[in-house]
């Protein structure tokens, strides 16, 4: 088959946390009073992050807020919570919190040369464009579907319709990349594109129903006639 373009989830996909989510916040959450370890955050921040994401640009960032303040009221809350939370908020807002993976770059670089159209598709929030401008990597895509400006969380079928139309291609000419069996690659099958598993670390061995790669360069080949 020969493919147009390619649609990439974010986070985990072309880029990572700069450490986990648990040594970020308490990084930040020690200069308040926290004693938790990064571990028992990152355990309850797990708990209480299912991969959904805001759903509007106006409730964004009181959605992440009240995803944080169940994490801590969970492992203990920290001191002058409304200020920790803003302080923590702005590190994912840029190269402060992110960090893409080694072959990131190189990649979305050949697809290009190679005349695809590429697209981001995330449950993210409007601070991606400036994660993708620190990174590097914005002036790469063609188009960006997010859920706080679609109004629908993947693995609802509206947001990879919003993202096919946002390319102008059909879905059958459009490959799906992404680090989530359920919310990227089953979901985007059931939309009508042809979809790939990014598992860098061999967690999903038992989605052999999946195509799985390992590597971003996977998809270079995957995409070469």
């Amino acid at each position: 088959m020969k493919f147009r373009a390619v649609l990439f989830d974010a986070a985990e996909t072309l880029f990572t946390t700069r450490g986990s989510v648990g040594e970020i916040y308490g990084t930040v959450a020690r200069r308040y009073g926290s004693q938790h370890t990064p571990e028992a955050i990152q355990a309850a921040f797990l708990r209480n992050f299912r991969g959904a994401g805001p759903i509007s640009i106006e409730d964004q960032k009181r959605w992440w807020k009240d995803v944080v303040f169940r994490v801590f009221n969970e492992v203990g809350m920290i001191q002058n919570f409304d200020q920790f939370f803003d302080e923590v908020y702005e590190k994912f807002r840029d190269s402060q919190g992110w960090i893409l993976f080694p072959e990131t770059h190189d990649v979305l670089n050949q697809l290009k040369d190679r005349g695809l159209k590429l697209g981001v598709i995330s449950n993210f929030d409007s601070r991606i464009y400036s994660v993708l401008d620190s990174l590097g990597i914005r002036q790469f895509f063609d188009s960006i579907t997010l859920s706080s400006e679609t109004g629908y969380c993947k693995p609802d079928p509206e947001i990879f319709a919003a993202a096919v139309r946002s390319l102008g291609l059909p879905a059958s000419q459009v490959l799906l990349v992404g680090d989530s069996p359920h919310d990227d690659v089953e979901a985007g099958l059931r939309a009508g594109l042809s979809a790939v598993l990014i598992d860098r670390n061999g967690r999903h061995d038992a989605k052999d129903h999946l195509e799985r790669i390992s590597s971003l360069e996977d998809v270079v080949a995957k995409v070469t006639p």
